[in-house]
C-alpha cells in the first residue's frame, strides 16, 4: 500500500511539468515540420527552374499546409496542427519561392515569420522565419 501511495503521489507530482513537456515537444515539431516543407518548396523551385509556394489550407495555417508547383499542383501536403497549436503568419495568403530560390521581395528588409503558441501552461511558443534569400530558421520566444 506505502508503495502504491508513493507512486500516486509522484505520478501527481509529474503529470503537469509532463503535459508541459508534451505541449513543448509539438510546438518545437510543428516549427520543425514547417520548416522542412518551406526548404523542400525552395528546393523544387531551384529544381524545376519555377514558382514554388507554401500555402495554408482554407487560409488557415492551424488548418495546414500545402506545397505547389507554378501550376497549382500538390507537392506535399502537412495535416492540421495538435489542436493545442494555434499558428499565426504575417503571410496569410502563403510564401513564394522564385526560381532562384529567393523569395519575390527579396529587396525588402523584412522576414516573412510563423509565431507557434500552445494553449498549454509554461510552453515556450516558436517563431518560424524565413529569410529574403529563402532560408529557413526557429528560435524560441516570440517573433
Amino acid at each position: 500500500m506505502v508503495t502504491i501511495a508513493i507512486l500516486a503521489i509522484l505520478s501527481a507530482v509529474a503529470a503537469p511539468s509532463f503535459r508541459s513537456f508534451i505541449g513543448t515537444m509539438n510546438a518545437k515539431s510543428a516549427a520543425f515540420d514547417l520548416i522542412n516543407d518551406l526548404s523542400i518548396a525552395r528546393s523544387e523551385a531551384i529544381k524545376g527552374n519555377q514558382n514554388t509556394s507554401v500555402v495554408p489550407v482554407a487560409s488557415d495555417w492551424g488548418k495546414g499546409w500545402e506545397v505547389r508547383d507554378a501550376s497549382g499542383a500538390v507537392l506535399r501536403e502537412h495535416a492540421a496542427l495538435n489542436s493545442s497549436l494555434s499558428i499565426s503568419a504575417a503571410a496569410v495568403t502563403g510564401v513564394a519561392f522564385l526560381p532562384n530560390g529567393r523569395m519575390p521581395n527579396d529587396a525588402a528588409a523584412a522576414n516573412q515569420s510563423w509565431s507557434i503558441t500552445s494553449s498549454i501552461s509554461g510552453v515556450t511558443s516558436r517563431c518560424v522565419v524565413v529569410t529574403p534569400s529563402g532560408s529557413a530558421r526557429s528560435k524560441m520566444g516570440a517573433c
